[in-house]
């Protein structure tokens, strides 16, 4: 048995019912030793004996099957992926609710960015439950978010934490931890109610509305106060918001992914603008 960590490059030598005993190598040592006993490995057992794994690690994921397949395996497997309970129920949401997998637009796909004629800044950014500038998950850059903002944009932060964000949001929705999935219902609540919604776009595109609008009637402003402890006035005006600015995305994080409980809450927030003039994260709101 080997290992090699990564980092320090420190070699064990010790097997693994015996005391680890580690010894700091050199990086040319660390690359050597490893293609030696791969060469090794796959002339004796052949190239289908060696799996090559990996974790939640968006950036590994291409390299790492150029590496597998150069080899001769094809055993490429995300074995113990955390997105079993994250990103794939979101994926799931999202295909679910509009039908495919869709990423806030902030400019970041065009080769001109913003000065891209046809790109429009969102007048409008939610960001739920994420803190993009420390962070940048999934490949998501907090600065997209804010270049909109120099462009214009306002920010709403649904966040339990003061983040950079939040400190700069012309609304922070500071609510319980847990309680997204009451939030997003409440503000669906008051923009069907008031008819905030492209009533065209929901007659010509959508389904089961009518189920979505029944719904959320359990869920008013002042209930929502309570389970959540925002106040009513401030979910109120984050919702207007919202729906009155066009064009608007929405960015959301591992709470809403990863919370039993906040799993319907994945489908109400796509669906609270029902706009073609809005645009979803899939990262994180």
């Amino acid at each position: 048995m080997f290992i090699i960590r990564t980092g320090s490059s420190i070699l064990e030598t010790g097997r693994r019912e015996r005391r680890r005993q580690w010894t700091r190598i050199s990086w040319d040592e660390a690359l050597d030793t490893i293609e030696r006993r791969l060469k090794e490995i796959r002339d004796k057992f052949g190239a289908e004996s060696v799996l090559f794994c990996q974790g939640t690690g968006r950036d590994v994921g291409g390299p790492i099957s150029f590496l597998a397949y150069a080899y001769g395996s094809p055993n490429w497997v995300q074995l113990g992926l955390a997105a079993q309970s994250c990103y794939t129920p979101r994926l799931a949401a999202m295909f679910a609710t509009h039908g495919d997998y869709a990423v806030m637009d902030a400019g970041q796909f065009d080769a001109k960015r913003y000065d891209n004629p046809e790109w429009k800044a969102p007048k409008c950014v939610i960001v739920w439950a994420n803190n993009p500038v420390p962070t940048c998950p999934d490949a998501f850059h907090g600065h997209w978010v804010v270049e909109c903002m120099k462009r214009g944009a306002k920010v709403i932060t649904v966040d339990s934490r003061t983040t950079w964000f939040a400190s700069r949001s012309e609304i922070h929705l500071q609510i319980r931890p847990g309680t997204d999935g009451a939030l997003a219902m409440g503000m669906a609540h008051v923009i069907i109610n008031e008819k905030l919604y492209d009533k065209e776009f929901v007659e010509t595109w959508t389904y089961g509305f009518k189920e979505l609008k029944d719904r959320v009637q359990e869920f008013t402003p002042e209930r929502v106060s309570s389970i959540t402890w925002a106040p009513k006035e401030v979910i109120i005006k984050a919702a207007r918001l919202y729906a009155n600015s066009k064009p608007a995305a929405i960015h959301w994080g591992l709470p809403i992914d990863m919370a039993p409980r906040e799993q319907p809450c994945r489908r109400p927030l796509p669906t609270s603008g029902v706009s073609p003039g809005t645009s979803i994260s899939r990262e994180e709101m």
